[in-house]
């Protein structure tokens, strides 16, 4: 075989790649960098977080902001950040902002992800008055991120992203050792 036919046959695999139709691959969802499903020493070596040991349902490790250290998401101050860990890989990503930042982040995930559905509802703070919240929901086939414009307070927003066959796999490794305790082994 000569190099000319060999050229030409690269070509020919290089167009049936680009006239296939094949959809381009989605973008994980990220926060700085940080995949879900990533290993845990991509925060854990980083001086600006701090990591401890937990019991919570999808998370044996939490890592946060230390002290005095700040983030930012879409240029908005982050009040709060949680990077939660099961098994060493990252499970879900939770923070919070200002209720004020909320447009601003919203209209930066939309420029990152494209648009998502949007859920309203109507709630109420402890005086009776009425607000319009807003969820916000990104899916792939394996993960999610959800922005919800009141999280708990009307001050206060929450942008959580999920690795959710992730936590599918917990839940159910958990389910067959509460349904057979020999499997705990």
């Amino acid at each position: 075989m000569n190099a000319k036919s060999c050229l030409a046959g690269l070509a020919a695999l290089a167009w049936a790649g680009l006239s296939s139709g094949a959809a381009p691959q989605a973008e994980r969802f990220a926060f700085k960098g940080i995949e879900l499903g990533s290993a845990i020493a991509n925060v854990a070596s980083n001086p600006k977080f701090e990591c401890r040991s937990a019991s919570a349902p999808a998370a044996d490790t939490i890592c946060g902001l230390r002290p005095k250290e700040t983030e930012t998401i879409a240029g908005a101050p982050v009040r709060s950040l949680f990077f939660f860990y099961h098994g060493g890989r990252l499970t879900s990503i939770a923070l919070h902002v200002d209720e004020k930042h909320f447009t601003q982040v919203i209209d930066a995930l939309r420029g990152k992800y494209g648009a998502a559905p949007v859920k309203t509802e109507a709630i109420r703070n402890l005086k009776g008055v009425a607000f319009e919240n807003r969820t916000y929901t990104w899916k792939s086939a394996t993960e999610s991120l959800t922005a919800q414009r009141y999280a708990g307070r009307v001050d206060q927003s929450a942008i959580r992203y999920s690795a959710d066959d992730l936590i599918r796999g917990i839940e159910a490794r958990r389910a067959a050792v509460a349904k057979d305790p020999s499997k705990d082994l």
